[in-house]
Order: structure tokens, then C-alpha cells, then sequence
């Protein structure tokens, strides 16, 4: 791609352009916390941990996976996530999608070295395009990365082509604050997109999105008070890392389940 691709914040090319650049600038820093690429360490089920073993745990049994599904993980990193549930559900096979070519290539080496090797799968492709028939999926994860999505109809749709009827699909992200901001919070939310390169939407803007999309939702939720901030970017140096003293976001959950017909 491009490097000299001009700035252009309504073009969807320009986001999938940063997002590379992103992700290629970054990806090693995050991986000094482990192969779990997630901003906030969701930790509901009732312990103190603050892992991400307690985060991904907690997500496999809010999202409802179960024995002998294939399941979609839709931004999926260097693919941690995806092997721990591969590990842990029996007969789960997972298809994994990121933006980033050099995070599908270390996600690949990792699965190699896996147990899981065979029922992990991780590819450099557009989630607005996924390479997959209909139908082929039980469930769709997007852990932090649906709010990377430009197109939030378009992506949504295309989900609900892969998932099968009454496929679940389950959201844990950071999103805007919905409602009246002050100036000082929109210059600060707007800050926060460009230097992480993401449109971080309200939460009821990307239910709207599943909603008109084929889906139901079943939950929504802020889930902020069972979501512990990690990593502490400050500590090992991430590029791009700046303080936002009023920043308007909140961790939430959605679930949504794709209509049958």
C-alpha cells in the first residue's frame, strides 16, 4: 500500500492504511504483556485477578462458546485469545482475521507451537471482506475490534453472511460516551482516533449497526466497573502513548444473535 496515501479521515482506505501502520509500529510492544492485545483486562466472574488469563477466561464464558463450534474471532490479533479457547473448549475451531500482515505471521508461529495447531487459523484479511462462504460460522468474537470498523453496516453484514442462523455474535470494546460531550471532551476523543486510529463509536451507534444488519440484540452493557485498564502503556514505551485527563469512552459488551431466515 501506499505510504504517501493522503490524510482523509472519511475515506475507509486512509483508516485501513493507518491501521496497518498501526499495528506494524506497535504490535511488539503489546506482546511484552503477552499475546492478548486488549486494552482493559475484563475480570466479572468474582476473583481479583487481573490477567489476562482471568480477562480471557471471562470471555470465553460470556460469549457463550461451546464444544465442537467454529467460530469467527474478527480482529483477532497475534491470535491469544483464539488459542486459549482452542484449549480450553473441546473441539472449538477457530478462524481468525487482522488488518495486520506481521500479526498474522507471528500469530501463524505461535499456532504452529501450539496444541491447538489444526484448529487455529489466522489470516491477513479485511474483516469488511471476509474470505469465507456463507454460513460457516457458530459465532463471531470482536474483542477491542469492531471499533477499528469504518463501516459498521458493512461490516455487520457481511458477519451475518458467514454466521449460520442464530449465530451469536459477542463485542467486548471501548467505545465513546454517548450523549452531549463539552469541547474539551470532543478534542480529546478526537485526539484519542487519530493516534490510535480508531473511530471508537457510541455503543448504541454499533447496536444500531447490528440491528439494521440482520441481528437482535440481546445485551448491552457497560461493563466498566468489571474492567481492569491494561497494559500501562507508559510503562514499556508504546509509541503514540499520551495521558487524556476527560477522555469520554467506557468499556461495553454486546451481544447480538443473527435472525433466523
Amino acid at each position: 500500500m501506499n505510504d504517501n496515501i493522503a490524510e482523509n479521515p472519511r475515506d475507509p482506505q486512509w483508516w485501513k492504511h493507518e491501521q496497518i501502520r498501526y499495528w506494524r509500529e506497535t504490535t511488539d510492544h503489546y506482546l511484552k504483556f503477552g499475546t492478548t492485545i486488549q486494552a482493559g483486562i475484563f475480570r466479572d466472574d468474582g476473583s481479583a485477578g487481573e490477567s489476562y488469563d482471568d480477562n480471557n477466561r471471562t470471555i470465553v464464558r460470556r460469549s457463550g462458546l461451546r464444544a465442537g463450534q467454529t467460530v469467527l474471532d474478527a480482529g483477532c490479533g497475534v491470535g491469544g485469545p483464539a488459542l486459549y479457547a482452542a484449549l480450553r473448549v473441546p473441539d472449538l475451531e477457530v478462524h481468525g482475521i487482522t488488518l495486520s500482515p506481521y500479526q498474522a505471521e507471528l500469530a501463524q508461529k505461535l499456532i504452529a507451537d501450539s496444541p491447538a495447531a489444526g484448529r487455529v487459523h489466522v489470516q491477513a484479511a479485511d474483516y469488511h471482506k471476509l474470505p469465507f462462504p456463507d454460513r460457516k460460522f457458530d459465532s463471531a468474537l470482536f474483542l477491542e475490534s469492531a471499533g477499528y470498523s469504518f463501516e459498521l453496516e458493512k461490516l455487520f453484514a457481511e458477519v451475518a453472511r458467514v454466521l449460520r442462523d442464530e449465530g451469536r455474535v459477542y463485542i467486548k470494546d471501548v467505545f465513546c460516551r454517548a450523549g452531549e460531550l463539552t469541547v474539551q471532551e470532543w478534542k480529546q476523543i478526537d485526539l484519542f482516533r487519530r493516534i490510535y486510529v480508531q473511530p471508537t463509536p457510541p455503543m448504541e451507534e454499533m447496536a444500531a449497526a447490528l440491528a439494521a444488519t440482520g441481528f437482535t440484540v440481546t445485551s448491552m452493557l457497560d461493563i466498566t466497573p468489571m474492567v481492569a485498564p491494561k497494559p500501562r502503556e507508559k510503562d514499556f514505551g508504546l509509541p503514540r502513548f499520551r495521558t487524556f485527563p476527560v477522555l469520554p469512552i467506557h468499556w461495553g459488551e454486546i451481544v447480538a444473535v443473527k435472525t433466523a431466515g
